[in-house]
């Protein structure tokens, strides 16, 4: 009897109910439910991981060589033309002001740092018809710089310094690439051999044969290009960026959702970066009544000198 009492305390212990019997084994019996995509998982839109079958890339683009000096002062004068004419790229403007004090005594001088009020503190023109022809420019010359070069290093590194500051102005960096944007969209394409920059969405590369790789990129949610070996890459790979090379023509006898596809080749790839504000934090009080604070970085927004008094 005493047996028997402990084999039903341990099978009430053991067993689980009846219920929880029926939900563990309809659990087993339904196939497993796919998790829905949080929001987080989400990577950008579908770009193409291979060429489909019979497409055919465009051969490559033809530009004409440029000497080292030439490919230099391209790249100067398209970082000066990203500056604001007003504050040459501070973001600041300073304001003085004199004040007398009479009875013999230097007047006050007191200087005021604040924003630029044409660049509004980011320190980027506002013109983009300044900027594009210039940055057409240094598409054209990164493409034509000889790889074997001597001086090639530290050129591509100059270039890549002021493309990745062009990717980070803003409204400034759609503005000068809209032309091309809106033709790559529309199918108008110019003829093979021009600079071509846009902005759009890029995706993992994929291979297109003899051990190169391409650049898939999405303009606007509905055109797709292709950038060949780019001279210059620091953008991530899924991801907004700057994209600029050499138009080599479409791509022949691809069937996909993609429609007709352009080839770039010898560009860049540069990621979007939203622009920072150089401007100085304006000046508060502090607990012991000073009249002046510093901004985040150190730099006062306002001080002030007088000169030795006299009479004494």
């Amino acid at each position: 009897m005493r047996r028997t009492c402990c084999l039903a305390a341990i099978l009430v212990l053991c067993l689980p109910p009846a219920g929880a019997a029926w939900a563990m084994q309809r659990a087993d019996d339904e196939p497993p439910r796919e998790r829905a995509p949080a929001k987080d998982d989400e990577d950008g839109p579908s770009l193409p991981t291979a060429l489909p079958d019979g497409a055919r890339l465009p051969e490559p683009a033809v530009v004409k060589s440029m000497r080292a000096d030439g490919v230099a002062g391209r790249i100067t004068v398209l970082d000066r033309s990203l500056s604001c004419p007003k504050c040459a790229g501070k973001g600041t403007k300073v304001t003085r002001k004199r004040t007398e004090r009479g009875n013999m005594l230097e007047p006050v001088i007191t200087e005021t740092v604040g924003a630029c009020p044409a660049c509004a503190g980011f320190g980027f023109t506002d013109e983009p018809k300044r900027v594009g022809p210039v940055l057409d420019g240094v598409v054209s010359a990164i493409a034509s710089l000889p790889h074997d070069l001597p001086t090639a290093p530290v050129l591509v590194e100059r270039a890549r310094a002021v493309l990745v500051r062009v990717g980070s102005t803003g409204p400034l960096t759609q503005a000068i690439s809209s032309v091309d944007r809106n033709e790559l969209v529309g199918e108008r394409m110019s003829k093979p051999g021009t600079a071509v920059s846009v902005t759009g969405f890029v995706g993992k590369p994929i291979l297109i044969g003899g051990g190169r790789r391409a650049y898939p990129v999405l303009v606007d949610g509905r055109a797709l290009l292709l950038l060949r070996t780019p001279t210059i890459h620091c953008a991530p790979e899924r991801g907004p960026a700057l994209v600029g090379g050499i138009l080599a023509g479409p791509v022949e006898g691809a069937e996909w959702d993609f429609g007709r596809t352009m080839v770039l080749d010898g560009g860049f790839l540069v990621p979007i970066t939203p622009p920072v504000n150089r401007a100085p934090a304006p000046a508060v009080d502090d607990d012991a009544g000073a009249g002046s604070s510093k901004n985040p970085s150190g730099t006062g927004s306002g001080r002030s000198g007088t000169g030795r008094s006299g009479g004494k």
